[in-house]
């Protein structure tokens, strides 16, 4: 069986307050701790995501159309702001690999491929915010570095409930498999299991 990672992606609290009017962030925190709890019992690493830029913004590109939207007056998204801090409710562990990124896809300008390969992973599993960015991009960008790949559909979050739909039901099936943290926690336990 393939080695796997489990990736999540800007789950901070900036995301996480963005999409409150579309998601329940309380429930959906509990069963994302609940679901790395699961992975870590099933020696699965988990490698925490995070977006964020340096303060003053000196890495965004004035070509970059989303990095752009930032009101860099509030100071929202820099590495010292609240925004970029991991929510209440969520335990990260010292065996927990953590990586910053400044765009969109996980894989782009990070270390996160050398993590993998060094460790053997083959296979990720993604959860994250919001759907139609980092999980997105990453998803894509993962597939065209050949890794198997699961997306947690109950995991990922949008503002817009349609474009989430339209991601889970007809792009990332071309790209991975997509279940419910729940199915993936009770595969993961099943493999745990010692065989007869």
């Amino acid at each position: 069986m393939a080695k796997s990672a489990f990736i999540a992606l800007d789950i901070q609290n900036g995301a996480v307050g963005f999409l409150s009017n579309t998601m329940d962030a309380d429930a959906y925190l509990e069963a994302f701790s609940e679901t790395i709890k699961a992975a870590r019992r099933a020696s699965i690493p988990v490698i925490y995501v995070t977006g964020s830029f340096r303060d003053g913004y000196p890495d965004i590109s004035p070509r970059n159309i989303t990095a752009t939207r930032i009101d860099k007056s509030s100071g929202h998204w820099t590495e010292s702001s609240p925004s970029v801090g991991v929510p209440a409710g969520i335990q990260l562990e010292v065996s927990d690999i953590r990586i910053v990124k400044r765009r969109v896809s996980a894989f782009h300008a990070t270390d996160l491929d050398l993590v993998l390969r060094s460790q053997g992973v083959e296979s990720i599993v993604v959860a994250g915010l919001a759907t139609s960015g980092a999980v997105l991009s990453t998803v894509g960008h993962g597939a065209d570095l050949d890794y198997s790949i699961t997306i947690l559909e109950d995991l990922c979050a949008d503002r817009d409930k349609d474009v989430h739909t339209v991601l889970m039901e007809k792009v990332f099936p071309r790209q991975g498999r997509v279940m419910s943290s729940s199915d993936w926690v009770a595969e993961t336990r099943a493999e745990e299991q010692p065989h007869s």
